[in-house]
């Protein structure tokens, strides 16, 4: 099946972002699998290590942000602490188009304020205000 292939890759390449990322998205909320070198983790802790080998994976963020409830935060290997939010930014700086397209029409968070969020966290990235643009609709306005 998948996960086991996914569990043979992980074996084969112990930093293969792809591998942890796509076994956590094979995971249902609750379910586990252990891994060749004896760990068990479930799928927050596979977004996770994907995100541990692969700081530009736009995917990981995004699927442990959707894998966390409201005001849930998990902490990322190189300490910093994030919110489901913040886990939606980051994955905004690696791929904007991918993290908008996911979130275009989730009533939770959208990708306008995916935007608006970005901007805040980081004023002079110009690519969240060009992207907030192509999000707005014809004669709408947001206030930053």
């Amino acid at each position: 099946d998948k996960k086991q292939l996914y569990v043979d890759a992980i074996r084969c390449d112990a930093d293969h972002s792809l591998a942890y990322n796509n076994l956590g998205f094979e995971l249902s909320a609750g379910e586990t699998v252990q891994l060749h070198d004896g760990r068990i983790l479930d799928k927050r802790q596979l977004f996770l290590e994907a995100i541990r080998c692969d700081l530009g994976s736009s995917y990981a963020y995004i699927n442990l942000g959707l894998a966390l409830g409201g005001g849930e935060t998990v902490q990322l290997h190189d300490g910093r602490v994030l919110d489901k939010k913040r886990l939606y930014v980051e994955a905004f700086r690696c791929d904007p188009d991918n993290i908008l397209r996911v979130l275009r029409n989730n009533a939770e968070f959208n990708s306008k304020q995916v935007c608006i969020e970005a901007i805040r966290c980081y004023p002079n990235e110009a690519i969240a205000y060009l992207k907030l643009c192509d999000e707005l609709a014809a004669g709408e306005t947001v206030k930053l």
